[in-house]
């Protein structure tokens, strides 16, 4: 991935407000709008299956129309089934332009919203699939300008922070006891109790940071990982990172406090916090959550479930039938027989159904 100082300065922007700050729908109109300049887009949309949130900045009439044959909308077929991005030229072009629905989709498309390219990525937390996000190119359709690969590496770039970004929302919030504040040194300038215990345990009692550490101890450890996360190369998951002692396992997370502002090189000043996590959060929570949900709605089997649950992380029958230990027949057998009792008449139906918080079944036929 190629990127130019002004684009890499939009990227680092990106990085940190996800870093910074709550994950709200606010955030991620900001998030989109900087993935349009960083790539020449004109439209932009995020679409939450699992909460009542659609962001976008394309007219109401597009809007209207494209919720009204979401069905047909074979992008977001494409990625809740395949769990990876779709670029809708690309598919478009080498694989349905001969098929009439999609010519019709794409009618409609073209009506309300000219544009020559565009693209979705999935939202994907511990394997589900909780929502799409992507952006489109204005323009005289297919013939306009098309993203590139080097666009495509870049949005990509984006999409798996943006998915650390979801993840991370699930953490608890923390109490002001599990908090310490931190300078760009690493130096603690305020903590809590419960998090001073943590770091007396870890540490000895003298404060972290403030001796010269060994070449091996804990504090170096420390602060290799506060370096990397204040100015060190983005990397997904950046902000996390356990320490242990005798056999206790110590998880903690890093937040930017001013990502906006200059670097406070300033011994004394905070410029990020610290959180001790109480408990293992980051964690399959949506097998735990979409497990009730199906229990609750559709009253399905424990290997329906189980069945069910696969087709959400976007499993084939074999990969399936390999998973659960049962052979490719029982797997179409209860796959048929969810069908059945949810009304819901292929994958793609199914997984947003299944995901969406909507208690509403579709009409069987």
């Amino acid at each position: 991935m190629y990127v130019n100082r002004e684009q890499q300065k939009v990227l680092h922007k990106i990085v940190k407000r996800l870093y910074a700050a709550p994950l709200t729908e606010s955030l991620i109109r900001e998030i989109c709008k900087y993935a349009c300049e960083l790539v020449d887009a004109q439209y932009f949309h995020f679409d939450s299956l699992a909460d009542p949130i659609f962001v976008s900045n394309s007219p109401p009439d597009f809007i209207n129309a494209i919720m009204s044959i979401r069905n047909d909308d074979f992008m977001l077929r494409y990625v809740m089934s395949t769990h990876r991005e779709c670029g809708g030229r690309r598919y478009y072009i080498t694989q349905l332009q001969d098929e009439k629905w999609a010519v019709d989709f794409m009618s409609v498309v073209q009506e309300t919203r000219p544009i020559s390219d565009n693209i979705y990525f999935p939202v994907d937390v511990n394997g589900f699939v909780i929502g799409t996000w992507g952006l489109a190119c204005a323009g005289p359709g297919p013939n306009g300008r098309a993203y590139t690969e080097n666009q495509f590496e870049m949005l990509r770039f984006i999409s798996s922070f943006i998915n650390d970004a979801f993840q991370r929302s699930f953490i608890p919030p923390p109490l002001v006891d599990e908090i310490a504040y931190l300078d760009y040194q690493g130096n603690v300038i305020g903590q809590g109790p419960i998090i001073k215990e943590a770091f007396d345990r870890l540490f000895g009692k003298d404060l972290i940071l403030t001796e010269t550490p060994c070449h091996d101890d804990l504090r170096t450890v420390f602060r290799r990982n506060y370096a990397a996360f204040i100015g060190g190369t983005f990397t997904v998951g950046m902000d996390r990172f356990e320490l242990c002692s005798e056999d206790v396992r110590y998880s903690f997370l890093f937040s930017l406090l001013n990502p906006e502002g200059l670097p406070l090189h300033v011994k004394g000043i905070p410029i990020a916090s610290v959180q001790l996590l109480s408990r293992e959060a980051i964690k399959e929570i949506g097998q735990v959550v979409e497990r009730r949900r199906i229990t609750r709605i559709y009253s399905l089997t424990k290997k329906e479930e189980d069945v069910a649950l696969e087709i959400l992380k976007g499993k084939m029958n074999k990969e399936i039938a390999e998973t659960l230990g049962m052979d490719e027949g029982a797997v179409k057998w209860f796959t048929h027989s969810i069908y059945e009792k949810t009304g819901f008449r292929s994958r793609t139906q199914l997984v947003i159904g299944l995901i969406s918080n909507t208690n509403n079944r579709p009409n069987k036929r």
